[in-house]
């Protein structure tokens, strides 16, 4: 069974692929509707509420990162899903939970990335991520 956190990265990535493909919508309505339908076994929002905080307040320096590591897929040319879950993979690498080890981060992304993506997107999530977890500017 997933654990809880994973559940909140599920509705995390679900809730700003919803936003991404939706140019008109209400994150934060879309967000509390995700976390009302799914959210039943998530014993505590303040995980996924707290992510969505970071992403929002380092979308900028997040993108830097992608732009930085993935350089041959620029941002509006990349597959959507795979952008959201770099996106929660690389706020959970800059601005990291204390509890949340580098390695379980990375393979919550990839895991992600294998259930969501498509065949390739666990080897890519996983290269970028590999490469901002060794980036030597990022303060830890």
């Amino acid at each position: 069974m997933a654990s809880w956190r994973h559940l909140s990265r599920i509705i995390v990535m679900q809730s700003f692929f919803e936003n991404l493909m939706r140019a008109s919508g209400d994150f934060d309505s879309i967000l509390d509707y995700n976390l009302k339908e799914y959210g039943d076994k998530i014993t505590d929002t303040k995980f996924a509420l707290n992510l969505v905080a970071k992403i929002k307040r380092g979308r900028k320096k997040i993108e830097k990162y992608i732009k930085k590591y993935a350089p041959e897929w620029p941002l509006d040319k990349m597959n959507p899903i795979e952008r959201v879950i770099l996106t929660i993979g690389i706020c959970e690498l800059i601005d990291p939970e204390k509890d949340v080890p580098v390695n379980v981060a990375i393979n919550e992304a990839i895991e992600l990335a294998k259930a969501f993506g498509d065949d390739n997107s666990g080897k890519f999530i996983n290269g970028v991520l590999n490469a901002v977890a060794h980036d030597k500017t990022i303060k830890k």
